[in-house]
């Protein structure tokens, strides 16, 4: 009868675990990014037909327009801090030594 030592039972299943847990992760992050640029496009895509819609002269709320495009500024404000501090966290973590 062959009996494995509980040491290298757990570690094999902690690391394991920790694998398919990171690769998750990964994806979960990958898919917030995702659904954050589609959302800043989608209000980008609206604040310019608005302001298209009024330089052509069609019927549109100047409020709407200028609420659409202080929506876009905001998100691409909130998007660009998102990026800096991204690239912030890349710079750092090269500077660690392994």
């Amino acid at each position: 009868m062959n009996i494995q030592g509980i040491n290298s039972t757990l570690a094999s299943q902690v690391t394991s675990s920790a694998k398919v847990n990171r690769q998750d992760t990964i994806k979960e992050v990958g898919k917030t990014f995702d659904s954050l640029l589609q959302s800043l496009n989608q209000t980008q895509v609206t604040s310019d037909d608005l302001m298209s819609k009024l330089a052509a002269g069609e019927d549109v709320d100047i409020h709407q327009v200028m609420i659409a495009a202080d929506q876009a500024d905001i998100s691409f404000k909130i998007a660009i801090g998102i990026r800096d501090k991204l690239v912030d966290a890349y710079k750092e973590i090269s500077r660690m030594s392994v």
